[in-house]
């Protein structure tokens, strides 16, 4: 099997979307699986292909118009030496993979899978590019959705039977704090100043709720016990109307891997109040982490979290859903809260790794 993989989400550009797709590219080499990767990006001016162990990387840069963008593109795979080998077209999430895929797979008579995570799905399908997306997944040999729901909703919208659910996965032992981590963990411990913190992680959009979350913790009867952490992108807006409300609010850049597994050990809870999403890794990360995961009850964080078991969910479109799970949370003693987190860790540590994810996909493909 060899599968040219069309993305718009590959380092080094940053966000849970790039993460996820490094990690799916690797563990498929590392299954003897040749990939070849396409990566739309507005960091390089001119196509470049670097060969890779069972595999290349070649960047496809972004002109001024999509349709300049998809036409130089196709010219470019269409003349790449290894196409024959290819058996398999992969288009991983974003308009420009999702319009290429389809239409290269029927240029060249190859199985397409389209690989459905969050935002192409969740706002594609009520978008006026619709129709690409509902082409490419009515013409997919297999559609990959890393939420059961989106994966039902797909069933619905086409006619074969050729989605799957395929949760993400996680290498819990990455997310471990060594003795040079710990310096830094307790200085941001200290920055707290005793209060309890509350972490909000990623490219934090409109989509992910963020406002609307501190709108309704600014009514929380004990807010001023709590310091909410925007750890990630923010756009100066947003970042304004946060810091009119009156909540204890503490604004930090985009981390790394290195820089998170910090953040993660220095907090006690983890906040994913997204209105909708796929499966975040950011969820995956703070369970393996031995955060208390409060989450909304949407996509893939309902398909890794029971309630009140191993996290809390509420419904994003009701705040006095969040205010009645903070109040829980906060009458919680310590030992009840350990419980919650570790049942989260054992969960994610036995059901969500890397090597189950993976096998996931090989057993589909090769079945």
């Amino acid at each position: 099997m060899t599968i040219l993989l069309i993305t718009k989400n590959y380092p080094p550009s940053k966000g849970g979307m790039s993460v996820s797709c490094d990690r799916l590219v690797r563990n498929l080499r590392n299954n003897a699986i040749e990939v070849h990767v396409i990566h739309f990006t507005n960091r390089r001016k001119k196509f470049d292909t670097i060969s890779m162990v069972n595999g290349t990387y070649t960047a496809i840069p972004i002109q001024n118009s999509e349709e300049f963008t998809l036409s130089l593109a196709s010219e470019f795979i269409m003349q790449l030496p290894f196409l024959s080998k290819i058996t398999h077209i992969g288009a991983f999430g974003g308009t420009l993979p999702i319009n290429l895929g389809p239409i290269l797979a029927k240029w060249t008579s190859k199985k397409l899978i389209t690989f459905i995570r969050g935002n192409d799905f969740d706002e594609g399908i009520f978008s006026k590019r619709r129709d690409h997306l509902l082409y490419a997944l009515e013409n997919s040999d297999y559609v990959f959705s890393v939420t059961g729901e989106k994966a039902a909703k797909i069933d619905r919208l086409v006619t074969h039977n050729n989605s799957y659910f395929t949760p993400n996965g996680i290498n819990t032992s990455l997310w471990k704090a060594s003795s040079s981590h710990f310096n830094k963990i307790q200085e941001l411990q200290n920055s707290f100043q005793k209060k309890i913190p509350i972490a909000i992680i990623g490219q934090l959009k409109e989509k992910k709720g963020i406002l609307n979350f501190t709108e309704t913790f600014s009514k929380f009867p004990y807010k001023d016990d709590y310091i909410i952490c925007m750890i990630g992108d923010v756009s100066s807006e947003t970042q304004q109307l946060l810091t009119d409300l009156d909540v204890n609010i503490a604004f930090y850049p985009f981390a790394n891997q290195n820089e998170l597994l910090v953040f993660y050990h220095a907090v006690n809870i983890v906040a994913i109040p997204s209105f909708y999403d796929g499966m975040p890794n950011v969820l995956l990360e703070a369970g393996a982490t031995k955060n208390l995961v409060l989450g909304s009850n949407i996509g893939g964080i309902k398909d890794v979290i029971t309630d009140n078991l191993d996290g809390f969910l509420y419904n994003p479109l009701q705040p006095l859903t969040l205010l009645d799970v903070l109040l829980k949370m906060h009458r919680m003693s310590e030992d009840e809260k350990n419980k919650v987190s570790n049942s989260l860790y054992e969960k994610i540590q036995t059901v969500y790794t890397e090597e189950k994810e993976i096998l996931n996909y090989l057993n589909i493909l090769q079945s």
